[in-house]
């Protein structure tokens, strides 16, 4: 089984029209959509239950207060892995069985990461991936719409982070549109406990990489064609949170508080 976590805050525009991309583009993939509102002030919620009513692979967890990325993130999971029994059918056990992986994927409720990049995503795990990044930097990837501030920061933050903590097929560390075997996840979880990201702002995707890249036996990335520009509303990205996020991050790497980022000097 296939599921999708999008984590929303004050989405309400955007999440019809990536609830029919996604459709589209995962037609032939059994799949669950996670929605995860975050505290959402506009009517975010409303429509996800409204589509509740009418599309049974569509499901909700309410934040009644805004906690940020890395919780609406920790919650989607926590839903995946305390449901997935209760959502695979009959059918879906037998597809299991012949070795079709359970694959979590997270992306932006906003509308900006197109949805054909879930095939691909998911391809690359059933190819036998355990983690897969939706990647600005691969080969054939592209960013529309982000300001140059913006666009430094991200690559800035890519490039510290490969000399700080390397992680081999990885060129895009932030970007949070990804595929994670189920297993990998559980894996993590069970060693950090369900809230693995503790950042509370953009870093927290970074963080969740760092920790969870030493369980996987194969890291790759697949390009991403981002397009900022079709996001309705302000940006929800802190830059002086973000930046702090990752000092942070590294400063915890350099205490080495993770005993599981032993890998970073192999």
């Amino acid at each position: 089984m296939l599921y999708i976590v999008l984590p929303a805050f004050n989405e309400e525009e955007a999440l019809p029209e990536l609830f029919k991309d996604i459709e589209q583009n995962c037609a032939a993939i059994p799949h669950q959509i996670v929605v995860v509102n975050d505290g959402s002030t506009d009517s975010t919620l409303d429509v996800v239950k409204n589509h509740e009513k009418t599309h049974h692979n569509i499901h909700s967890v309410n934040h009644a207060e805004n906690q940020g990325l890395g919780a609406a993130i920790n919650s989607g999971f926590q839903y995946v892995l305390s449901h997935n029994d209760q959502i695979l059918g009959a059918e879906e056990r037998v597809n299991n069985s012949l070795n079709y992986p359970d694959v979590v994927i997270t992306m932006d409720a906003d509308n900006t990461q197109p949805a054909d990049c879930i095939p691909l995503l998911y391809d690359e795990i059933c190819s036998g991936a355990d983690l897969v990044i939706a990647s600005r930097y691969a080969r054939g990837g592209e960013q529309h719409g982000l300001s140059l501030f913006r666009r430094g920061l991200s690559w800035g933050a890519g490039k510290v982070m490969k000399i700080v903590a390397p992680i081999k097929g990885v060129k895009d560390y932030s970007c949070g549109y990804r595929a994670y075997r189920l297993q990998l996840l559980a894996q993590g979880t069970q060693f950090y406990g369900p809230n693995i990201i503790q950042s509370n702002n953009f870093s927290g995707m970074v963080e969740l990489l760092l920790k969870i890249a030493p369980f996987a036996e194969r890291v790759s990335e697949v390009p991403l064609k981002l397009h900022y520009e079709l996001k309705k509303g302000a940006s929800k990205m802190r830059i002086g949170a973000t930046i702090w996020g990752y000092l942070s991050l590294i400063y915890q790497l350099k205490l080495k508080k993770w005993s599981t980022v032993e890998w970073v000097e192999e």
